[in-house]
């Protein structure tokens, strides 16, 4: 691991003397949970892994990981609304839970204003993936036999309403194809299915897929942005293959349950910042094109508002509704 920079040392030292006035206060007293919504191996399971880990030692206390998967990460985001706000339960969650959810549902087990925003995390890529043996050569390649097939190819989703489940949507009404949804609970069972030859096609994050693209078990098509990705340099954007709108944006970011005590929440901003500042993180979020990124408390609740706003108005036009 690189050396910490003298910026990361500062925030660090920042944190820690916050956290242990905190911690005069009463807080934490004991293990920190972080309810995670998403499957372990995942793209946020890794990252949310990190971060409990940076946090660790800034409040004192273990943070502990804890997976609870399903319903569109409903489950985990309806524990964390009922949690007691003491700061000893967190959610890792983000554009799913809080922009996408609350429009593709008619209802869901929580409301956006039952949680406290504490800071962005991470803002992600999509890239669309296939099986090598199916012999698409690019994304023109797979429209023309998606459009001369006989079936609609199939599309695996880890989520309904999330980014493989809506990327994929956009995909169906801007190439003009016919898509199956195949549901799989965790990234890992979909990359199964891939290989299997279960699915024709996937889009998701790039981090857990870095060694089975490099294998050669798995191959990209293409990916979202404005620049190719500086690791897989010869995957073209989509945008090269004329879909400069393909891919739904998503960001991963830390809450609590509404009602947090003012200096409680104060030393987890501070420990969710210092955890993000280490340049090991950072230098490997670059490569993959994921951008590490860490907000004010009210920067980042007026960022849940306007999201929520723009990703109504593109599931709007996309008329996905899942009940």
């Amino acid at each position: 691991m690189p050396p910490i920079s003298r910026r990361g040392t500062t925030i660090l030292a920042a944190a820690l003397l916050l956290a242990r006035a905190a911690r005069a206060q009463g807080f934490p007293d004991r293990a920190v949970r972080l309810i995670m919504p998403y499957g372990p191996g995942s793209e946020p399971d890794l990252l949310g892994r990190q971060l409990a880990q940076g946090m660790a030692p800034v409040l004192g206390q273990p943070v502990v990981v804890e997976n609870r998967v399903g319903a569109s990460s409903m489950i985990g985001a309806e524990a964390v609304a009922n949690a007691r706000p003491d700061g000893h339960t967190l959610l890792f969650a983000g554009s799913t839970v809080f922009a996408a959810n609350p429009h593709l549902f008619s209802r869901t087990p929580y409301r956006p204003e039952q949680f406290q925003p504490i800071t962005l995390l991470m803002r992600g890529r999509i890239l669309l993936y296939t099986n090598p043996a199916a012999g698409y050569a690019d994304l023109k390649d797979l429209i023309a036999r998606a459009k001369a097939a006989q079936e609609p190819l199939r599309f695996g989703s880890t989520g309904r309403g999330n980014g493989t489940h809506l990327s994929a949507e956009q995909f169906r009404a801007q190439a003009g194809v016919e898509l199956t949804d195949i549901a799989y609970r965790t990234t890992v069972e979909m990359q199964q299915g891939l290989m299997r030859g279960d699915i024709d096609m996937a889009f998701d994050s790039i981090g857990p897929y870095l060694g089975l693209l490099r294998d050669g078990r798995l191959k990209a098509l293409g990916t979202a942005g404005a620049r190719r990705i500086s690791v897989l340099p010869e995957v073209p954007t989509f945008a090269e293959q004329g879909f400069p709108d393909l891919g739904m944006p998503y960001w991963y970011g830390l809450y609590a349950p509404a009602g947090l005590p003012a200096p409680v929440l104060a030393t987890l901003h501070r420990a969710a910042v210092a955890a993000m500042s280490d340049p090991a993180l950072l230098a490997r979020a670059e490569q993959q094109g994921a951008i590490i990124e860490t907000q004010d408390v009210a920067t980042f609740t007026e960022m849940n508002r306007s999201e929520f706003i723009a990703w109504g108005r593109l599931i709007g036009a996309l008329g996905v509704k899942l009940d």
